[in-house]
């Protein structure tokens, strides 16, 4: 029995409740976020998919160099090889999701269709050969992705989609690439639970930075997970602190933003200096100034 079959039995602790709420007032403050960057926000996107394209890369392993990353990435370099041909599709498949989360399904059928669009070279099936519970991996998701679809015991969605993440890591439906499958379903369910800061703030660098506990965790609330009695509380957790996080980055940029928009971004720019070490870099100033442009 899965995460998701079992999710109507999951008693949510009182640090988990009150990381939510937490959760939901930076939720409520979506409309001001998009209200103040709304100029800017194609730029502010862009950005932000560089970003996950080049991290996800990261986690995946791609077997190319941190200048090639880049050079693909922001610089729209043709790609050479089969490796770089998946960074590219992933930043193709990136920039969809981002600007068209709502509209985008997750299931078993959409799941195929992604991953091989990314891997176009390897033909990727359903896993038939091992059955989960007497089903095949595939019925399995399509039962899973009903039941999250429908959501018929109003669980908390946030709770419901990570529940599911967590089934669709250890059902590993496909004969290869399941790790990119369901991160990239991760994505999408993270879009659609609302967290805006992720219009903002790199998803996947913030897992980046923190994959070894991330990792750890996962593989914490994998535990017993084919006998049915999984904990899926350590992941939540975790993934409700880094919510937590990426929301106090995306905050602070749009604070920032909007102090840039009232004052001489010049100005503004020589007060950041002021603060920094002697040596400093440009890529310390962008940081804190990432949608100022290059001339000033």
């Amino acid at each position: 029995m899965s995460c998701i079959e079992n999710v109507n039995r999951y008693i949510v602790p009182n640090d988990i409740i009150t990381s939510l709420t937490k959760v939901y007032k930076y939720i409520g403050k979506n409309e001001i976020f998009s209200e103040v960057t709304k100029s800017s926000i194609n730029k502010i996107l862009d950005q932000t998919i560089q970003h996950d394209a080049f991290f996800l890369g990261k986690i995946l392993g791609l077997n190319l160099t941190d200048n090639r990353l880049r050079l693909i990435i922001s610089k729209n370099s043709a790609p050479r090889n089969k490796e770089e041909n998946i960074l590219y599709n992933l930043i193709e498949i990136l920039n969809d999701i981002q600007t068209n989360y709502k509209k985008y399904n997750y299931r078993s059928n959409d799941q195929l269709n992604l991953i091989n669009y990314i891997y176009q070279s390897q033909n990727i099936k359903y896993d038939v050969k091992q059955l989960i519970n007497d089903r095949s991996k595939r019925l399995l998701i399509d039962e899973l992705t009903e039941v999250t679809y429908s959501n018929k015991l109003n669980v908390e969605k946030i709770i419901l989609y990570l529940n599911y993440f967590i089934d669709l890591f250890n059902i590993k439906p496909f004969t290869q690439n399941n790790l990119s499958a369901a991160l990239i379903t991760l994505y999408i369910l993270v879009l659609k639970a609302d967290l805006e800061a992720f219009n903002y703030v790199s998803f996947f660098e913030l897992i980046y930075n923190n994959y070894h506990e991330f990792n750890d965790r996962l593989l914490d609330v994998s535990y017993n997970w084919k006998e049915g009695i999984s904990q899926p509380t350590s992941f939540i957790r975790f993934m409700l602190n880094l919510i937590l996080d990426g929301y106090t980055k995306a905050e602070s940029i749009v604070t920032e933003y909007k102090i840039d928009q009232t004052i001489s971004k010049g100005d503004n720019i020589e007060n950041t200096i002021n603060k920094l070490p002697n040596i400093f870099t440009k890529d310390q100033i962008r940081e804190i100034h990432p949608y100022v442009s290059e001339s000033t």
